[in-house]
């Protein structure tokens, strides 16, 4: 077995970002990093302490899914048997075990291993729910054979789909427990109203756009796997959403009309990019 992961940034603490990817630097075999930001991070700075890292920089947000595919093609050409997609908020805790488990697991149709996030081992073993992006590892004969991540959903079910897709296609889906993931999301925030408390996401419009748009082209892509329950509380969760982004954060136009507009343009089933409010 031979195990490539690429690591997407987008503005990140180089400090932070330095840590997290020193957890499991070591035991990887090709390590790569693609830098979303508009401003390019200073490659040096990184290869200073990973000096065979591959760096992709396109100076522009190109999302996940681009990335994720352009590290496949790297991986496959590495003679590369895996692949591991990290996001730059996470950590590993004993990742030499996860790689040991991976090298000892026998059963040929499992096509994407996961492991526990933030200590969640409620899934382990053999499952049916789909994995959280970072720290999951796709075989690359799955990639291959089910044709790649699906790069027109940019951000957001990224994760999902490629976890729907796969299990449609009779793969499995395997959660070890030997390491966890301590993945730190978005810049939550608490806030108080009337006695109450509540966590604010602060996420840009673009993010709400993508996530509003993609859980719907869901249910039209996998039809059985969304009852009639998950689409009423994927609307009643759009509702409280934008009920704190009214209370609570800046922004606040650009962002109900992303949602509002990701909405729409789901349940039509059309996948139109995200266009800034001028």
């Amino acid at each position: 077995m031979k195990l490539a992961a690429i690591i997407v940034t987008y503005y990140p603490d180089i400090d932070v970002l330095s840590r997290n990817i020193a957890s499991f630097s070591d035991l990887v075999d090709t390590l790569m990093l693609w830098d979303n930001s508009d401003l390019p991070i200073d490659p040096g700075t990184i290869k200073r302490s990973f000096p065979n890292m591959i760096i992709h920089q396109e100076g522009c947000n190109k999302g996940l899914p681009a990335a994720y595919n352009w590290a496949a093609q790297v991986a496959a050409q590495n003679g590369c048997t895996h692949l591991m997609t990290m996001d730059q908020d996470s950590i590993f805790e004993n990742f030499k075990e996860y790689r040991l488990r991976l090298e000892s697991f026998a059963d040929p149709a499992v096509g994407i291993f996961t492991c526990p996030v933030n200590n969640d081992i409620s899934a382990a073993g053999y499952r049916e729910a789909t994995v959280c992006q970072s720290g999951s590892i796709y075989t690359i004969n799955m990639l291959q054979h089910i044709g790649g991540f699906r790069e027109d959903l940019f951000i957001g079910m990224v994760d999902a789909e490629m976890s729907l897709r796969a299990m449609e296609r009779n793969y499995k889906i395997y959660q070890m427990t030997e390491c966890n993931l301590t993945q730190h999301v978005g810049a939550n925030r608490e806030v108080s109203f009337l006695g109450h408390s509540a966590t604010v996401s602060d996420y840009s419009p673009l993010r709400h756009y993508y996530d509003s748009r993609n859980r719907i082209l869901m249910w039209h892509e996998f039809p059985y796997d969304f009852a009639l329950k998950h689409k009423v509380r994927h609307f009643w969760s759009r509702v409280k959403l934008m009920t704190k982004i009214v209370l609570f954060e800046h922004d606040k136009t650009a962002k109900i009309k992303a949602i509002l507009t990701g909405t729409w343009f789901g349940l039509r089933n059309r996948t139109r990019p995200y266009i800034p409010t001028t």
